[in-house]
């Protein structure tokens, strides 16, 4: 009698783990996991050829982050966006094994500290991408750190991390020449000295994000329409010292979130 093909009978590296568990999710796959010891070799394997990791606004235990350490090497991209449980302990971990981290994103992950970016300041020689919005445990110290052992960093978001200086945020754009996308929403320490930093330094820039910074003024916007050629996106609602008079400069050529202001009519004298 001809015997029914199972499920574990398939390849598992060239069908089951190529083709059947990335429709599944983190969260299934670790109830599939824990199915039988078969199961855990499976999706262990799975995991051990990942890439991208997306735990957005999760709450797993540390013992997932811990499963993603001992079998997760190849990582280039990591967003833990909003997963509020994740500790030092938890991440380190996972930053230390995989080396080769090309976007990482921690936004509003609040029980972290600037400890966690040591592997990646140090290790993380391919990152491109940064994203720490909403971070308020980011230090002076970390930011410098970053700026002494990267280099290529190209979409950073600072947005509402209010902690750290503008001569901090200066430094940074000092050293990271090729920044394309920088988001310093929120930050209203920021100054025209940072967009006169910008306007010598971050010639490469395309769009950036200046909404809720209200101390810059027309000087600042001024000086990156005359010395960022490539800009193509500028946000600077509630920025309320910027007027057209600098915004106009740019408005051919970049798109912004405020329409321009249309010009008040001369008043015409009729003589009666």
């Amino acid at each position: 009698m001809k015997r029914n093909t199972l499920l574990f009978d398939l390849y598992w590296e060239d069908i089951i783990v190529t083709y059947v568990l990335p429709y599944l999710t983190i969260r299934e796959c670790f109830n599939f996991r824990c199915v039988s010891k078969t199961c855990l070799q499976i999706v262990n394997m799975y995991f051990t050829k990942i890439k991208t990791l997306k735990l957005i606004n999760q709450g797993f235990s540390p013992h997932t982050l811990g499963v993603f350490a001992i079998n997760c090497s190849k990582l280039t991209v990591l967003n833990l966006t909003r997963c509020s449980t994740v500790t030092d302990a938890d991440l380190i971990p996972v930053l230390r094994q995989n080396v080769n981290l090309v976007n990482l994103n921690l936004s509003q992950c609040n029980n972290l500290s600037a400890k966690c970016l040591q592997p990646v300041i140090l290790y993380c020689n391919n990152l491109r991408t940064l994203k720490l919005a909403r971070c308020l445990w980011l230090t002076a110290g970390a930011m410098e750190a970053l700026a002494l052992h990267q280099s290529m960093l190209e979409d950073v978001d600072l947005s509402h991390c209010v902690t750290i200086s503008e001569s901090c945020i200066i430094i940074f754009i000092k050293k990271f020449r090729l920044l394309r996308i920088f988001n310093l929403e929120g930050n209203r320490q920021i100054t025209d000295k940072c967009l006169y930093a910008m306007s010598k330094n971050s010639i490469v820039l395309r769009m950036l994000n200046l909404v809720g910074c209200s101390d810059i003024t027309d000087k600042g916007i001024r000086t990156l329409a005359l010395h960022c050629p490539m800009l193509e996106g500028l946000l600077v609602r509630g920025c309320m010292k910027v007027t057209e008079t600098s915004l106009q400069l740019m408005r051919p050529r970049v798109k912004m979130d405020r329409r321009p202001v249309d010009p008040v009519p001369m008043p015409i004298y009729i003589q009666i």
